[in-house]
């Protein structure tokens, strides 16, 4: 009988053991493969070069990353960055922007460029043969480009059109006095002033010089504020030695001091609406909006936690139970030096309370009763799935490189977001809820507009009948006038 137990026994440890070991598989089979595993080095003149070797598609897939962004600039020349991103495809002194165009296009290559609040990316994605031709399109673009005076007035305007047309004197004499300001922006500056991110004015074009744009060039195109990374099919050395033959030969200049700086603290949680703005509808967006810590603090992966258990939850309980919003949901931003958590829904202007009070309850829930375990593995389960399937081609790893560039500057290394994530506990949960979510910390936003649809077609009827009547008033009063000089003559 004790045998008999004891093989029982040693079955069920077995089976804990085997399951416990396939756990394990299965949590590091969630990151990406070979992800976080590159290879790095630095070109003499302090340029970082990023390999990743993959040969499951024959493309090549190259990103360059330079220091600069919005946050680099007061608010008034703020497009500087995306206007000189703009200008370095117009034309070099060996071809024109159509020639350009036409060389990348004829190799079945894709280039573009984006400007963000902290850095500038450059990217080209084409098949792997054509490695050395990629190399030097972004090589001849970043320090051969002419941005002539024509070039940058052109630019000026695309750059207008890109963001809806140049403003007008009007508009922006309005939006100098918060005039059109929406309550999303005015929440942001109550919970992090002095940043720039949002601005008085209205950020444009309009008044920047070529003198500007030619000085931020020579300012932070310069090796130690850049980064080279190559993803996809192609040959180590060969790449490494063109590397050193073109982007290896640029000058090494001083690494420019950037305005992105410590940041306030938050000024007030009143609650904000817009002003005028909107300024006609029949619906609203109402939410909450915290602020949190940027990227570097070990808080960021608790909050990913949250923000996917809430994400479903949200929906939950305003859309699927209660039909009040077609798209509630929660959103984040984050920078170097902070961040930006909101839990929102587009709702009909009878339900406000309604749904203010559903998305109120949902928070102070959180705060007193933080999550169950299952709700936690649930949501955890649900980042980690996505992240298998979240890069696969080579353009996607480059671009996640790219993106994630500024946190490898600092510790050398791509953080394991899976390993980050599959370790954050409940204790983590309880502590970034009382850090960051309490109902002190939150600013309510009312998106409402100044006008309804019922009320502007009242407005307008109401206008149009007092036009009747005073063109009858005035037509009696004339008529009257006329018959009393007809009559005395």
């Amino acid at each position: 009988m004790l045998y008999t137990g004891a093989k029982v026994i040693l079955k069920v440890l077995l089976c804990i053991s085997l399951s416990l070991a396939s756990n394990q598989l299965i949590a590091s089979d969630y990151s990406p493969p070979g992800l976080y595993d590159v290879d790095t080095i630095t070109l003499d003149n302090g340029i970082d070069v990023i390999f990743k070797q993959r040969q499951t598609a024959h493309t090549f897939s190259m990103r360059v990353w330079v220091g600069i962004g919005t946050q680099d600039f007061p608010c008034k020349s703020q497009e500087i960055p995306h206007f000189l991103e703009h200008l370095l495809f117009t034309g070099t002194t060996k071809h024109s922007e159509v020639e350009l165009e036409h060389l990348v296009a004829d190799h079945g290559g894709y280039w573009n460029a984006a400007t963000g609040v902290e850095e500038t990316t450059y990217q080209i994605d084409i098949y792997s043969r054509y490695a050395e031709f990629a190399i030097d399109m972004l090589h001849e673009i970043i320090t051969d480009s002419t941005i002539t005076a024509e070039n940058v007035e052109i630019s000026r305007d695309i750059i207008h059109r890109e963001s809806g047309g140049e403003p007008s004197a009007i508009r922006r004499w309005f939006r100098d006095r918060g005039v059109g300001v929406n309550a999303t922006i005015k929440a942001v500056r109550q919970l992090v002033p002095d940043t720039n991110l949002v601005c008085e004015s209205l950020v444009t074009a309009t008044d920047i010089s070529r003198d500007q744009i030619i000085d931020t060039f020579e300012k932070f195109y310069v090796p130690g504020n850049m980064a080279v990374i190559i993803v996809g099919d192609f040959d180590r050395d060969e790449v490494l030695q063109q590397l050193r033959r073109t982007f290896g030969k640029m000058p090494v200049k001083p690494v420019p001091e950037r305005l992105i700086t410590g940041i306030e603290e938050s000024l007030s949680f009143d609650p904000v609406t817009g002003t005028l703005s909107p300024l006609i509808s029949d619906d609203a967006n109402i939410g909450i909006m915290y602020r949190l810590p940027g990227y570097w603090s070990e808080d960021h992966y608790p909050m990913m936690v949250l923000e996917e258990y809430l994400h479903y939850r949200i929906s939950e309980v305003i859309r699927m139970e209660r039909g009040l919003a077609y798209a509630p949901d929660t959103w984040s931003y984050r920078t170097d030096r902070f961040g930006l958590f909101g839990v929102y829904a587009d709702v009909n202007i009878d339900d406000i309370d309604d749904a203010l009070f559903l998305i109120n309850r949902e928070m102070r829930m959180l705060t007193e009763h933080y999550l169950s375990e299952e709700s936690l593995e649930r949501s955890k389960l649900k980042i980690l799935l996505r992240s298998v399937r979240g890069y696969e081609s080579n353009s996607e790893f480059a671009g996640y490189y790219s993106a994630q560039y500024v946190l490898f500057r600092k510790n050398r290394t791509f953080e394991n977001v899976e390993q980050k994530i599959e370790a954050v506990t409940l204790e983590d949960i309880e502590r970034v809820v009382k850090k960051y979510l309490s109902k002190d910390k939150a600013v309510t936003i009312f998106e409402t507009p100044t006008l309804t649809l019922t009320q502007l077609y009242v407005l307008l009827s109401v206008l149009f009948l007092a036009a009747i009547l005073f063109v009858m008033y005035v037509y009696i009063k004339l008529h009257v006038r006329f018959k009393k000089s007809k009559t005395n003559n």
